[in-house]
């Protein structure tokens, strides 16, 4: 009885306490503190080193049957920690140490509904969740989550939309998130804007402590973005789709995660694997076939006017029989393992439902699996929606039959324009896109989404996602007016910090031409073009070279033309040598929009790599190379910019050297205005 009596008072003195609970983090240095303020509406705040970062906001959940914001009450309150170490199929680490402390509160409404806050600590950020128990059905309308800033930090973001992610980069403080930046930001999209800023967003504060927001397993839920109160400072999560119910699930029910990233610096959200962590393990049971690799293919010379997706466009069709023979003979001569091929379906161009299972008289399918397969090379193909989904949904399941049988292992999906009747954020979306990739595993296909719905981490789970777009990648630069100089250095701490990303790098003719049919290959393999300079790519050589470290994905495009990577042989030599599946991965300096340095471990070997990209701004690196092993000797080949480089000068001057270096030394690099450098540390 006495123990009984004991037991009772203690969980009434938790409860009648609850109005301030903490959290800590296992290495003690960010700490939560949970309240339930005078009017039961449950709120959180976040320390990191004793610095306030986020004040007290608001947490809560609305659906249509019952709003658990406000009159609520503490029932329970139930503290775990995990501890546990994991092996992703591919990734920037071998392997990824799953260490967190948790908190999840039981709140009850004034009639006695139930649901729970999961709070979750790690070494690099938190993860916030909400549960919802019972059966049935719930109508999720909304959410209260909130991100109250404690300072007017220094922000990097793009606008939010619920149909676009490739806006352009916007660097001011957050009391810089206006109606006339956001425009600035959507550019020629403007009319698309939301609400207000896309996520991940990238914050530090004067201190130089570094923080990002974003989500994490995004199943069953509407994407989410968020708007942003300049008088409170403080973002709210904004659910994408039609006004009403945003989401109807089957209960019981978990949100996805809301994270916040944070760290003593820039670098720490490169290095963060909380995203990763908030997801599920790895649901496939053979993951053999999924294959990170390098791939080329035709489509570059699309976006030049070169070629057309369309077998009757006005210019030259890119996907016959004859033109992809002569990308698989490239990339068989250079070790790459895959070739895209776009344009080879029915229904380009002309008003059509594309076909997934009809080729273009001109593209002998067979003979091509069979011809790359005969040189160790993949077709990769490709399925443009132009945004009628309905019409992939039908096909999807014979589509991905279709491919398996031919022995094609991977499919880049494309979602171009606006869906009729929903957005590409909207819960149906997460669905279609979480769709392809379930349904890929079933028939071992390896899915690359582009147009799609922001990465949450579910490569976790399903590994066979290798990457997605998500951003203004590299084809910008052949059209509209191309990407902001300082685009390319913000891209690690925003988008890539979502997860893997096909920025289609490796771009070689940097003062290209815009005109049909202006590159010739001569007879000793020189290229003649007039240049149009008014389309170019603002970086130098070494920049792209740089770019397969700096930007991470376990499928890396070679993106150029075969014959302008032929003008540069000695400097394709980093591109053949450089690895896309890492053990280790770590930022050695970084300003979020200036510069970067990353220094990547091969997972197969104890080489190094390492990339640096500036803006436009000149300056010199003093690269440590303190992250070797102390008691190797290794061979760096170094790729820089040479005396006359810049975006702008003279891109393709670069000079390649080699030097014997241990973990003592240090190398001063200079970085040319857009430039950068690559090297290739082997042992």
């Amino acid at each position: 009885m006495k123990r009984l009596f004991l037991a009772v008072v203690a969980l009434v003195l938790l409860v009648s306490c609850a109005e301030k609970m903490t959290l800590s983090s296992p290495d003690g240095r960010i700490k939560l503190d949970f309240n339930l303020t005078a009017e039961g509406v449950p709120t959180y705040s976040l320390m990191f080193d004793d610095e306030t970062i986020v004040e007290p906001s608001c947490l809560g959940v609305k659906t249509k049957e019952c709003e658990y914001v406000a009159g609520l009450s503490v029932k329970s309150v139930e503290h775990s920690s995990g501890d546990e170490v994991w092996q992703p199929v591919w990734g920037q680490f071998a392997e990824i140490h799953d260490l967190y402390n948790a908190m999840c509160v039981t709140l009850a409404t004034a009639n006695g509904r139930e649901f729970s806050v999961e709070m979750r600590l790690y070494n690099d950020g938190l993860g916030i969740r909400y549960l919802l128990p019972g059966q049935g059905v719930a109508n999720i309308t909304g959410e209260q989550t909130e991100f109250r800033m404690a300072g007017d930090y220094a922000a990097h973001w793009m606008a939010g939309s619920d149909d676009d992610a490739e806006f352009d980069y916007m660097h001011t403080p957050l009391s810089g998130i206006t109606p006339e930046n956001m425009q600035l930001s959507a550019g020629h999209n403007r009319d698309i804007i939301r609400c207000g800023v896309a996520t991940p967003v990238a914050m530090s504060s004067e201190r130089g402590t570094h923080i990002a927001i974003h989500e994490a397993a995004l199943w069953e839920y509407p994407g989410m973005a968020l708007s942003y109160d300049a008088e409170s400072n403080t973002f709210a999560v904004e659910l994408s789709g039609n006004e009403g119910v945003k989401s109807e699930v089957e209960l019981p029910f978990v949100t996805p995660w809301r994270v916040v990233i944070v760290g003593d610096r820039a670098g720490a959200l490169v290095e963060s694997t909380l995203v990763l962590n908030l997801n599920e393990p790895c649901k496939i049971e053979d993951t053999s076939w999924i294959k990170p690799m390098k791939y080329v293919g035709v489509w570059w010379e699309m976006h030049l006017k070169e070629s057309i997706w369309d077998r009757d466009g006005e210019y030259p069709h890119c996907a016959t029989t004859e033109n992809v023979k002569r990308y698989i003979d490239f990339a068989a001569e250079n070790g790459f393992g895959g070739v895209l091929v776009e344009g080879w379906n029915y229904g380009w161009g002309r008003g059509e439902r594309f076909d997934y299972t009809q080729p273009y008289s001109d593209f002998d399918i067979e003979e091509l699996c069979r011809y790359a397969e005969e040189r160790g090379v993949e077709i990769i193909g490709h399925h443009e929606t132009y945004a009628n989904v309905d019409n992939y949904d039908e096909q999807m399941g014979a589509a991905y039959a279709y491919y398996a049988s031919l022995g094609i292992n991977s499919v880049k999906t494309g979602y171009v324009g606006s869906i009729a009747g929903r957005n590409h954020y909207d819960r149906s979306m997460v669905d279609h896109y979480n769709r392809t990739v379930v349904e890929g595993a079933e028939h071992q296909l390896c899915i690359d989404i582009h147009e799609p719905i922001h990465s949450t981490g579910i490569c976790r789970t399903y590994p066979n996602l290798m990457s997605a777009e998500g951003m203004r990648g590299q084809e910008w630069h052949a059209w509209h007016s191309g990407n902001s100089i300082d685009h390319n250095p913000t891209l690690p701490f925003t988008r890539n910090v979502a997860g893997a990303m096909d920025f289609t790098p490796g771009i070689f003719d940097l003062r290209y031409h815009n005109t049909v049919n202006s590159a010739a290959a001569t007879a000793d393999g020189s290229v003649n073009k007039d240049y149009d300079y008014r389309y170019f790519v603002n970086s130098t050589l070494t920049h792209q070279l740089a770019q397969y470290v700096v930007f991470y994905s376990p499928i890396q495009m070679v993106a150029d033309l075969p014959e302008n990577y032929r003008q540069h042989e000695d400097a394709l030599q980093f591109i053949r040598d450089v690895p896309v599946d890492w053990a280790d991965t770590k930022c050695l300096d970084a300003v979020v929009g200036d510069y970067v340095v990353i220094a990547r471990r091969d997972k197969h070997s104890d080489d190094w790599y390492v990339g640096a990209i500036t803006d436009d701004t000149e300056r010199v690196v003093s690269l440590k190379l303190d992250f070797l092993p102390v008691d190797h000797i290794y061979t760096a080949t170094i790729y820089r910019d040479g005396d006359l480089a810049g975006w702008n000068t003279v891109p393709t001057d670069y000079v390649i050297e080699q030097k014997s270096v241990t973990s003592a030394d240090t190398l001063d690099l200079r970085l040319a205005p857009g430039g950068g450098f690559a090297i290739a540390i082997k042992w």
